[in-house]
């Protein structure tokens, strides 16, 4: 009975050791990103075989880009905050509800207008081809795709 229990303690502690094995190799390369200066970029250098001059202008672009982003984020939100307090406040279409919906699609689209300029702005620093695949990959998941910008911050 003895040896039937240690054989099964044996053989967990051998299955926990391998399990955490394969769990440490498997997610060694997202660990190595996280430990980057720069973890929200550095899957960029590594999906699009970037040079360090290369990485380093794309992550002085995006330093750039960042508080225009955030800017503009705040701005769209200070809108969708008052179509909310606009709407809860009457149950018909007004025209201070009809411009804070025009202001609001305007702001948007000025958004989305950034966005693809700093899109375009990383691409020119990549190498022709890889830019070109960078390119084709923003546009299946930013503002361009069906879905993009759809949901509210």
């Amino acid at each position: 009975m003895k040896k039937g229990v240690s054989i099964l303690l044996l053989g967990l502690v051998v299955a926990a050791a391998a399990y955490g094995c394969i769990y440490l190799a498997g997610t060694s390369s997202a660990r190595n990103l996280e430990r980057s200066s720069q973890p929200e970029l550095a899957w960029l250098k590594a999906e699009f075989n970037l040079s360090d001059a290369e990485f380093k202008r794309i992550s002085e672009l995006h330093a750039a880009y960042l508080p225009q982003c955030a800017e503009m984020c705040e701005k769209v939100n200070v809108q969708n905050q008052r179509l909310k307090e606009l709407m809860g406040a009457t149950n018909q279409m007004t025209p201070e509800i009809e411009s804070v919906i025009a202001e609001r699609a305007r702001l948007r689209g000025l958004c989305q207008r950034n966005m693809l300029q700093h899109f375009y702005d990383v691409g020119r620093t990549m190498p022709p081809e890889q830019a070109r695949r960078y390119l084709a990959w923003v546009e299946e998941r930013s503002c361009l795709a069906s879905e993009g910008m759809m949901r509210d911050n």
